[in-house]
């Protein structure tokens, strides 16, 4: 998919993680962007100073011990967590006659816990479309992408109904990250967006994603009517989209 840019993202409740969400198409890709509730790895937390140390090369639970300076009960505690959260993995390697010694290496999950610079990628990407185009052609670039998107979300049959294409959005948007649910009102419909992608990159790079997301909307929902009641850039908690015929 040409325009569409893939991240895994990894939710880790115990300690210091830094993002949180599933694969995801490229106006769900975040870094700092993520939410406000996201962690980073912090030097001064063992188990973060452990995955640091694995980043250079596999270690045992005494070359933790003595590169931490800390009791190896400890250290054996905190990588028996790491290993449950499938941060860390454990091998044998057998060196000269005795017995096989146990190393623990670092996992791809593990090392997505670091700082990358693909939200700075995102922006540029972003900007150059906006600038680097004229008009016209950036026009034909958003719509390629806004097709693009379209085919990551499950196929809509022409007998559904306005509720089960709602239900299959919310749901489709849910997987991807943004917390997303729905309610009825009324006879109509209210999608809401708990979680922002968009936040913390700058307004009309943010903005300029918020439209490209209202059209995948649109051609997903077909003829109905949305509406943008509360919007994350404005300054709400969430963002909310009526939806009716």
């Amino acid at each position: 998919m040409g325009f569409a840019f893939y991240a895994h993202i990894y939710h880790f409740n115990h300690y210091n993680v830094r993002k949180i969400y599933k694969p995801c198409p490229l106006w769900a890709v975040s870094i700092s962007m993520v939410a406000p509730t996201e962690k980073r790895i912090r030097s001064e937390d063992t188990k973060s100073k452990i995955l640091e140390s694995l980043l250079s090369e596999d270690l045992s639970a005494l070359d933790l011990t003595n590169i931490l300076e800390i009791n190896e009960s400890a250290v054996r505690r905190h990588l028996k967590t790491l290993e449950a959260e499938g941060l860390v993995e454990a091998y044998f390697e057998k060196s000269g006659k005795g017995r096989p010694k146990k190393y623990f290496t670092i996992t791809d999950e593990g090392k997505k816990l670091f700082p990358d610079q693909l939200g700075l990628l995102l922006e540029l990407t972003i900007r150059s479309i906006m600038e680097g185009f004229d008009k016209k052609i950036s026009s034909e670039l958003a719509d390629l992408l806004v097709q693009e998107l379209i085919e990551s979300f499950p196929e809509m049959d022409e007998e559904d109904s306005l509720q089960d294409r709602v239900e299959k959005v919310a749901q489709a948007f849910d997987e991807l990250g943004f917390y997303c649910d729905y309610s009825t009102t009324g006879g109509s419909y209210r999608l809401r967006f708990r979680n922002c992608a968009f936040g913390n990159l700058p307004e009309e790079e943010a903005r300029w994603l918020c439209g490209i997301h209202k059209r995948v909307l649109q051609e997903l929902l077909k003829e109905a009517d949305i509406q943008q009641e509360k919007s994350m850039l404005e300054g709400d908690n969430n963002c909310v989209q009526r939806i009716g015929v």
